[in-house]
């Protein structure tokens, strides 16, 4: 039997996602017969009767959603108590699996429909879903009823930033907001003139000064502030970001294996999954060493903080250190920032300056994501001075190799 095209298997995945999330783990699939989609219902499901219902959507990979949603509709009629032929009847047969374009948009559906696509695609996890799109669809549907064209929303999205062009909250809601809009015509959930502009800059605007950029703490700077911080539990969590170049999320995802700190956590982004990692110290890092961290590691010891949450709770925690507020006022002085992640950015800043001899593709496993992020994220903090002294060790090097 050949094996199914990508396409099908996202369908089923995603279908299967969907179903699992609502109670369902098994008893309703889909496949294609005379190249219509068709939804296979079990004895179970059906009333001890097995059903297929042909479906009006032709099996393919535009249809996916449409597919998935007539698919999802039977199986609510049937869990709704409905007798197995209207469950079905209100679907089969029915152009687009009863999606319309006549009539007033359902806003919350289709955002449900947008949620559970998002979901069920395994882009995002279902705690990006809560700690970053929820708070948008919000506004999204609380500017829906000013606007009866996608620049009228778009409009309506941006104007509460209107004091604030071009900052990273209203170009995140201005994506978002196309974004949903630009799926829901794709999918036929939205008449065509519903597609948003291609070019979005006139909305989320241009940032009249340029953005502070985020910079390394210094080793001194880590120390001073250790020294500062007077709770116990805070402090070992500060010592663990600056130690290993943890994201502050990640404070929440270590354990012990095999007598080595691990951390598990995964994070999903448009260049795949990250994968769980022991942590390393740098070997010029001969303070951190001295800390122990390792070898005293308890989970207890870390403060509390809620799931997702974690950046938010220690970010309070260092603002409202004298220290904390000293330094990010000079920093900001210099047109530089510093935030929780400095402490990551440290960790590669003395990868590459320090410990010379660490491959790049090495220092980035080590931190937990891809070369081409890595690169990305730390390559403008190589400077002139750095490159000139690479040049000269790889000159050194070669002398040493001639006169060997």
């Amino acid at each position: 039997m050949p094996r199914p095209s990508v396409w099908v298997t996202v369908l089923r995945a995603g279908l299967s996602h969907s179903l699992s999330q609502e109670g369902c783990r098994s008893g309703i699939t889909v496949n294609e017969k005379r190249g219509k989609a068709r939804v296979n219902i079990s004895e179970a499901l059906g009333n001890g009767r097995r059903r297929q219902v042909p479906l009006s959507i032709d099996w393919a990979p535009e249809n996916v959603d449409a597919i998935r949603e007539a698919t999802l509709a039977i199986y609510r009629g049937l869990v709704a108590g409905q007798p197995v032929e209207v469950a079905i009847e209100a679907v089969a047969g029915e152009p687009e699996a009863g999606i319309s374009n006549a009539g007033p948009i359902n806003w919350p559906a289709l955002i449900e429909a947008f949620r559970e696509r998002k979901l069920g695609s395994g882009e995002i996890k279902p705690t990006t879903w809560t700690n970053i799109y929820a708070r948008r669809m919000k506004v999204i549907l609380a500017a829906v009823d000013r606007a009866e064209t996608p620049v009228q929303l778009l409009e309506a999205i941006a104007a509460p930033w209107a004091s604030q062009p071009g900052c990273r909250g209203r170009q995140l809601q201005v994506q978002q907001t196309a974004a949903i809009l630009r799926w829901g015509v794709d999918t036929g959930r939205l008449p065509a003139e519903w597609a948003p502009p291609l070019d979005l800059s006139p909305y989320v605007g241009r940032k009249r000064e340029a953005a502070a950029v985020t910079t390394p703490l210094a080793v001194g700077e880590i120390l001073a502030l250790v020294e500062t911080i007077p709770d116990s539990k805070w402090r070992y969590a500060f010592q663990l970001l600056s130690a290993y170049g943890l994201r502050p999320e990640e404070l929440q995802h270590l354990e012990l294996r095999g007598g080595r700190l691990w951390c598990t956590y995964s994070k999903v982004s448009s260049r795949g999954r990250t994968e769980p990692r022991p942590l390393r110290l740098l070997p010029c890092d001969r303070w951190a060493a001295e800390w122990n961290l390792e070898a005293n590691y308890q989970a207890d010891r870390l403060p509390p903080m809620k799931p997702g949450l974690g950046a938010d709770a220690m970010g309070l925690y260092m603002r409202r250190r004298e220290l904390w507020t000293e330094l990010r006022q000079r920093y900001e002085a210099e047109g530089e920032k510093l935030v929780l992640y400095s402490c990551r950015h440290a960790y590669a800043h003395r990868a590459h300056t320090l410990c010379t001899m660490l491959p790049t593709k090495f220092v980035a496993a080590a931190m937990g994501h891809s070369l081409e992020t890595h690169l990305a994220a730390y390559s403008r903090w190589i400077g002139d001075d750095e490159v000139d002294a690479a040049f000269e060790r790889a000159a050194q090097r070669m002398e040493q190799l001639e006169t060997a």
